[in-house]
């Protein structure tokens, strides 16, 4: 069998492993006997090391093999791991980060795994420790034969080995791996005080319809098991043993034996299997893209039967129409992931940074079932990291200042998302100092980014700009968390580019709120099509907010800045093509008011084409070097539109005369 056609199946399935070990283990920290983590821990892990041995990375199979016995050890005991043994765990997980990231790069297993088993294998002996337990009762035969209901009744004897470093973990596993055979009807040691375990023989009644062989074989691949010897017990002397029944009279209904009723050690329910098939995401990516050749292909269909009277033709059209456009839905719905890909990195990253800054901290996390196209949750990552970063940094105060401010010592901070109209609104929300403009306003002043003069003039506005300002930060040393000034101007450029926005809003002592508004997709858009000078043009819709006559407002003229009034506001008119380097228009009929990164403006046009479904796309070097242009899309006429990129349109206009968005 060649492996190397497996190779990117395993890297995948081993990264959502540990992406899945680390949620667990940071969970099983925060609740110690929370048993069903524990089993899912181990479980992923005995899946990890069988994956890893499979493939021929041996020192990643040594790696998880001893992870995996100390997993077993927090199964058999009670009150969870210390934070030095979590640590290890973690530092593990990222080790094996590293392998498969190298694994997938340079196609070389470079792990040094044996200091990390050291530490492993000695955690293990410490957290091993326990007192005997003690002696237990062997089992009656009139007992063993009412538990087995018929069945025949294994006596197994196994015998561990005497240099054997875990005789609780390995009785454990003797157990869970009898009991995948059949009914485990009495032990020794009993499930419940394996804990306590520390002989070097366990014996186990069994009542199996398995051969002999198939058990042998599944205890005898326990680790440091030396011995397997499994007799049949003859339940047919039960009657003498068997007490003598009581009076008719005084008959009663029959006690159910709970060590018949009472789950196999290790066993649990299985669900339901769910029907999955991995695909290649370059896979996707081209069906997405043969997708939207059609929804071009369909509106050019659709605008050359405009004006014919055929019926019957008009009726196939829109047969025809329906189902692509149910297609469409089918097809973008099979790239949307959840969010829950991003937020699974937070609990790990909040527990390292809190216990590295000395700072209580409670997650929470809310939609992670929100829905987002692939390419939009793989560019999210980073400017959460960010945020989160931030927050934690920056935005919640040590403990002690916490409690002079009156406030619950443990901060908070709460990431959610949800959908909103066509768009996905993620929120990072923290309970920390808020921010205080005049210290921004002090910080922009040393780095020369606003005059001494102005300082006392920044508002909270003014000094969320200055935040977003390449290289600006506000802390006093820098540090490996934060401080390096690379950060929310980095933000805003990531989100900016996945066609979103960036709203910040905060009150000083109460905390800071950051939004992140995204598209659905970043494929095909609904947008608006306009045109000026007879050049097409394009704008999100989700940025539009109304389209107007400019004959039917009030136009004013403010330090050489057109100005369009409402009833509501006052909103700068920027004349589309102009702005963009294709001459004055002239006289344009038509205003589109757009939201913008911080202001609302009105583009100015000679024509509203309407609403289109448009499939984007990157425009080549050298063309469309305007910063205001996005990108591309085909029309159905076999036009080029090119797409406006509102945040850095309203960046042109002229301070003085903006006025901030009100959102």
């Amino acid at each position: 069998m060649e492996l190397n056609e497996y190779l990117p199946m395993f890297l995948a399935e081993s990264r959502e492993h540990l992406q899945e070990l680390n949620l667990a283990v940071v969970r099983v920290e925060e609740v110690p006997d929370d048993a069903e983590t524990i089993e899912e821990i181990f479980r992923i892990a005995h899946s990890l090391k069988g994956m890893s041995a499979t493939m021929g990375f041996e020192r990643i199979a040594r790696l998880t093999h001893a992870m995996e016995d100390l997993f077993e050890v927090l199964r058999v005991r009670r009150g969870g791991l210390d934070r030095e043994a979590i640590d290890v765990l973690l530092e593990c997980l990222d080790a094996l980060s590293a392998a498969f990231e190298a694994i997938d790069t340079e196609g070389v297993e470079t792990l040094d795994e044996a200091p990390l088993v050291d530490r492993l294998e000695a955690l293990v002996r410490s957290q091993s420790e326990n007192e005997g337990a003690e002696p237990q009762r062997r089992p009656e035969l009139h007992e063993l034969e009412a538990a087995a209901g018929g069945r025949r009744v294994v006596h197994a004897v196994v015998g561990l080995a005497e240099d054997t470093l875990m005789p609780s973990v390995r009785a454990f596993m003797v157990l869970t791996a009898v009991s995948d055979h059949g009914a485990v009807l009495a032990s020794i040691p009993a499930a419940d005080a394996v804990e306590g375990f520390d002989g070097n023989k366990v014996e186990v009644w069994l009542a199996s319809d398995h051969e002999d062989e198939t058990i042998a074989a599944a205890v005898g691949g326990v680790p440091d098991v030396a011995s397997v010897e499994l007799s049949d017990v003859d339940t047919s002397a039960a009657a003498e043993q068997q007490p003598a029944p009581p009076a008719a009279d005084d008959a009663a209904e029959p006690e159910h034996d709970t060590a018949a009723a009472a789950p196999a050690p290790g066993a649990h329910a299985k669900g339901a299997a769910t029907s999955t098939v991995r695909v290649d995401a370059e896979r996707l990516d081209q069906l997405m893209h043969l997708m939207g050749e059609l929804v071009v292909h369909r509106t050019h269909v659709e605008s050359l039967l405009g004006n014919t009277e055929a019926t019957e033709l008009q009726h196939a059209m829109n047969d025809l129409t329906r189902s692509s456009q149910a297609l469409q839905a089918m097809v973008m719905q099979v790239r949307m992931i959840p969010v829950e890909a991003v937020f699974l990195r937070f609990p790990r990253l909040v527990r390292d940074l809190s216990g590295k800054l000395d700072k209580k901290v409670e997650l929470k996390l809310d939609g992670s079932e929100t829905e987002l196209d692939r390419t939009v949750v793989d560019a999210l990552g980073d400017p959460l990291v960010h945020l989160v970063r931030n927050s934690l940094d920056h935005g919640l105060e040590p403990q002690d200042e916490r409690e002079a401010a009156g406030k619950d010592p443990t901060g908070t901070l709460e990431i959610s998302a949800h959908h909103a109209g066509g768009s996905v609104l993620i929120t990072v929300r923290d309970d920390g100092r808020g921010i205080d403009p005049a210290r921004v306003g002090l910080k922009a002043a040393e780095k020369g980014l606003i005059g001494e003069d102005e300082v006392a003039n920044v508002d909270l506005a003014q000094a969320i700009e200055l935040l977003f300002s390449p290289g600006f930060s506000t802390a006093e040393v820098m540090s490996d968390v934060s401080g390096r000034g690379v950060g929310l101007d980095a933000v805003r450029t990531t989100i900016n580019e996945l066609g979103g926005e960036v709203l910040v809003t905060s009150e000083l002592g109460a905390g800071t709120t950051t939004q992140i508004r995204l598209p659905l997709t970043l494929a095909i858009v609904a947008t608006l099509l306009v045109e000026t000078m007879d050049k097409p043009f394009v704008v999100q819709l989700d940025r539009v907010e109304m389209t107007l006559k400019l004959d039917d407002y009030p136009v004013r003229s403010v330090a050489g800045q057109r100005m369009l009034v409402l009833r509501d506001d006052v909103l700068p008119i920027i004349d589309l093509a102009g702005s963009l380097g294709y001459g004055d228009a002239g006289s344009t009929k038509y205003g589109v008011a757009v939201r913008g990164a911080d202001r609302r403006v009105v583009l100015a046009v000679d024509h509203l084409v309407g609403q289109r479904e448009l499939v984007t796309r990157p425009l080549p070097d050298g063309v469309g070097a305007h910063p205001a242009l996005s990108g591309g899309a085909v029309l159905s006429n076999g036009q080029i539109a090119l797409i406006v990129d509102c945040d850095a349109l309203t960046a042109t206009v002229k301070t003085e005369a903006a006025v901030p968005a009100s959102v």
